[in-house]
């Protein structure tokens, strides 16, 4: 699998959407670069992309792969607490981190399982911040394919083969499989019912919500 031409193609648009995350939670939580941060499935680049200044020996990523964690710099890559684990319990104390942040993971995780994943990341946090791609979009964000996402799943799985992120990326045949069949969306619905106390948050491109940002605040 080349991931170098699709990182190329994906950093430029991610950057734009990280930076202005970056600010919500500047605005949000004033104090944030002081925090202690604990980033559920995260990476480097995902910090480097959102122009808040936070010292990376404030932030541990918790990610059950290596394979995205890494800064765009990757001399930087040593900076950043990055520590691999099961994906299931979170291995720190109750109310930990002044922070949980949790960007574009949810929809990757079984179904059965993101209840339980929620109910750890607010255990080990005192806040959250978690985004996820909305369902509602047009535009399956992972694949970059229009209304994927919406035809039955078989159908769907045939438009991933033929997807921007599989052409760039080049990847085989397994792994095309277990990255579609591992990403589904989530609706309005479902993120009201994992986090029914929260404040919900539609980020808009072109008029229409792109994602949902969730945040709760303990203090």
């Amino acid at each position: 699998m080349s991931l170098a031409i699709w990182h190329k193609f994906i950093h430029p648009i991610t950057y734009h959407f990280r930076k202005k995350r970056g600010a919500i939670l500047k605005q949000i939580f004033p104090d944030v670069e002081n925090y202690r941060i604990c980033d559920i499935g995260g990476s480097a680049h995902f910090w480097e992309k959102t122009g808040l200044r936070v010292n990376p020996d404030n932030i541990t990523i918790y990610n059950i792969s290596e394979t995205e964690t890494g800064s765009i710099n990757k001399n930087e890559n040593n900076k950043y607490n990055i520590i691999i684990y099961d994906g299931n319990k979170i291995p720190e104390n109750d109310y930990s981190y002044d922070l949980v942040l949790c960007n574009s993971v949810i929809e990757h995780v079984p179904v059965s399982q993101r209840q339980s994943l929620i109910n750890e990341i607010r255990r080990v946090g005192k806040n959250l911040f978690l985004q996820t791609p909305a369902y509602e979009f047009p535009i399956e964000p992972h694949f970059i394919m229009p209304f994927m996402h919406w035809f039955p799943r078989n159908i769907g799985r045939y438009l991933a083969s033929i997807s921007i992120w599989r052409i760039l990326s080049r990847p085989e045949q397994k792994t095309i499989d277990n990255y579609f069949w591992g990403t589904k969306l989530l609706k309005s619905s479902d993120i009201s019912r994992l986090l029914f106390d929260c404040t919900i948050i539609k980020e808009k491109f072109l008029g229409l919500t792109k994602s949902y940002i969730v945040i709760c605040k303990r203090n």
